[in-house]
């Protein structure tokens, strides 16, 4: 069955995401209040609205209670966020995700019971420190309570060595999800011999790290920065 899903508020960050979604096969509502904006997606989703999100009416009568999850991306107008957020709770909408600006933001939204905010610009500031302070991360992701996954060059001190050699779960409490390596492929048309990247699968512990392998870790930040001290 089809995933369905309503975004409100159109700026970028709420285009992305209703366009993600679409390209993702899930059924998208896309509601904003500029008729011009409305008309540049109705192609692209399943269904666009012009309405008010703070009239508790209009949004009653697209039977939002039904879907998925909404996604409240309104923008620079915060009252409208709060209010359009506990409408929607208050129409008994499954999940609703509402992006805020600032921790202030977020803070007063939790305590309102939103069920899941999102700070797009905080979780970019943070993968771009992150990256920028260690050049050996390639990817980041906070997932709360001190749990990450992060995509690493790989340490010289694993390169040749099976997963049961370097024992990472015990000397690290760090769980390998996957790799990137890299494959060498024949290009049929120009006859060269180009470098691809591709998800290894799942690792075993006969699994031997290569050299330009690109380990995705799952575990608690302190633990992973133990393996990048490594370098």
């Amino acid at each position: 069955m089809r995933k369905k899903f309503a975004v409100i508020g159109l700026g970028d960050f709420g285009w992305s995401v209703a366009i993600s979604l679409a390209e993702r096969n899930a059924e998208v509502v896309a509601i904003d209040h500029d008729i011009e904006v409305i008309e540049d997606i109705k192609d692209k989703v399943t269904y666009a609205v012009r309405l008010n999100s703070t009239d508790e009416k209009a949004l009653r009568s697209l039977g939002l209670e039904k879907i998925d999850a909404v996604i409240v991306s309104i923008g620079t107008n915060f009252e409208d966020t709060i209010l359009t957020s506990v409408l929607l709770m208050n129409i008994g909408v499954k999940m609703v995700i509402a992006r805020v600006n600032s921790k202030i933001q977020e803070t007063i939204l939790k305590k309102l019971g939103i069920h899941q905010v999102i700070n797009p610009e905080l979780e970019i500031a943070a993968k771009v420190s992150t990256s920028l302070i260690n050049e050996d991360v390639l990817d980041y992701l906070d997932l709360g309570d001190g749990h990450t996954i992060f995509q690493i060059k790989t340490p010289n001190e694993f390169i040749g060595k099976s997963l049961r050699e370097i024992e990472m779960r015990i000397r690290f409490n760090v769980n390998l999800i996957t790799i990137k390596r890299q494959y060498k492929i024949e290009n049929e048309e120009t006859k060269q011999t180009e470098l691809r990247e591709r998800i290894y699968g799942v690792p075993t512990e006969s699994t031997v790290i290569e050299d330009n392998d690109k380990l995705v870790l799952y575990g608690r930040e302190r633990d992973i920065k133990k393996i990048l001290d490594l370098k």
